[in-house]
């Protein structure tokens, strides 16, 4: 194996090991949320009531690319690295099209998102799971109803809203009265908000998912270089 070789096999054996111990933090982050690990739920408050098992997972495929990488790299088996390359050949598909339907489809998918929220905040009366979910997005995006407090049906500053609609808590009354009231809560609906971060963020994420596949690239020419390499090392070895 030839230096340039062998500089490829050990820098997809750091850089993968690297992935993979990162990938093995997120999950035990998301373990430790889901047994109630006390310390690390107050820290993180309520930003994370649905992210466990999503950290977990994304996780546990970061470990298994990685795996794949890092010991195809190391015992220069032609098969794992070759898995590896093709892994990596998928993800950087499903980020370009992502990045090319957010780029292509604004639009639609922020229409989308709007509808979305719209949809569970009118389903929160009939469905306790529901109303939980929206209030948890009330909470983190510091927003109230679906367009304004008033999306609750509120007349005057004395009428109760969800606590969740009081997450600036600027108002004197509210602050008094230990409760939340319209004077006191987040203005802007959630439908709003998730339109205004959609319209602020997409961009910048598709741009990121693309410069990612970039790097991704990279790393699977060189997995099929070494795989190559390996291979035709195989070759010689027999004859």
């Amino acid at each position: 194996m030839g230096c340039g070789t062998s500089f490829v096999k050990y820098v997809l054996f750091f850089f993968n090991l690297v992935v993979a111990l990162f990938g093995l933090a997120i999950i035990g982050i998301g373990v430790a949320v889901l047994m109630n690990w006390t310390v690390l739920k107050d820290e993180l408050k309520s930003h994370l009531t649905v992210a466990p098992w999503l950290f977990i997972i994304i996780g546990a495929v970061m470990f298994i690319i990685a795996f794949f990488g890092c010991c195809g790299a190391i015992r220069e088996s032609h098969c794992m690295v070759v898995t590896y390359a093709i892994f990596l050949l998928v993800i950087i598909i499903v980020q370009v099209v992502l990045a090319v339907l957010m780029f292509t489809y604004a639009d639609t998918i922020k229409e989308g998102l709007v509808k979305g929220v719209n949809g569970i905040f009118d389903k929160r009366t009939t469905d306790p799971a529901v109303n939980a979910v929206f209030n948890n997005i009330q909470t983190q995006f510091e927003c109230c109803g679906k367009h304004s407090p008033a999306d609750y049906g509120v007349i005057g500053v004395v009428t109760d809203l969800p606590e969740s609609c009081c997450t600036r808590a600027t108002g004197v009354v509210g602050k008094i009265l230990s409760k939340c009231t319209i004077a006191d809560a987040n203005t802007m609906g959630c439908a709003d908000r998730a339109a205004e971060l959609y319209q602020t963020w997409n961009k910048t994420i598709a741009g990121i998912a693309i410069g990612v596949a970039c790097v991704e690239v990279v790393g699977a020419l060189f997995a099929l270089c070494l795989a190559n390499s390996i291979r035709n090392m195989d070759r010689r070895s027999r004859y």
